[in-house]
């Protein structure tokens, strides 16, 4: 164990994958639900893990600041966007510091972003709808060097799925469904 990791346990997952390429997949999904006014609930799927089926039953809401005809009662949907992201590159950067060795006294991760609401509104056509840039930083306290760092955190742009979701373009399936 490294950074509360359990290394061997990692290989062994990846000597399955290997094995069995199905082995990796993961298929996981939310529900969403209108509460009125700009509140949502959401509700997770479970997982399935291969062949594994793995129940995932959490919870939470989303609501929008009072300036944009919410309540201010939970994190926006970009929070979650971001807090997603966030999760992601962290675990990532744990798991490469941990990988070389490297004992972790302290992690933290900012990011930032903006949006312009011209674009949500209709206000500007020219303005852009989501996130146009996003700004991150990792702050490091362990044993690791300068170069071991910037190695992990270099690996983090190769291997962190959400990183790869928000820079790579996405498709998207949609379906109306009325009752």
């Amino acid at each position: 164990m490294i950074n509360g990791l359990n290394l061997d346990a990692l290989g062994a997952y990846k000597e399955t994958v290997e094995k069995d390429a199905k082995n990796g997949m993961y298929n996981g999904g939310i529900k969403a639900t209108w509460m009125g006014g700009t509140k949502v609930g959401v509700e997770t799927k479970a997982l399935q893990l291969g062949d594994e089926k793995i129940p995932h039953d959490f919870s939470f809401t989303i609501d929008e600041p009072e300036q944009l005809l919410g309540a201010h009662s939970a994190p926006t949907p970009q929070d979650y966007v971001l807090g997603g992201l966030s999760g992601c590159m962290m675990v990532t950067f744990v798991a490469m510091c941990s990988v070389k060795g490297i004992e972790l006294e302290s992690v933290t991760l900012d990011i930032k972003s903006g949006l312009d609401l011209q674009g949500f509104l209709g206000i500007n056509e020219t303005s852009p709808v989501g996130f146009d840039t996003i700004e991150y930083a990792f702050t490091v306290k362990g044993n690791g060097t300068e170069a071991q760092y910037q190695e992990a955190a270099d690996e983090v742009i190769k291997f962190s799925p959400n990183y790869a979701t928000m820079v790579n373009k996405v498709k998207m399936n949609a379906t109306l469904n009325i009752l």
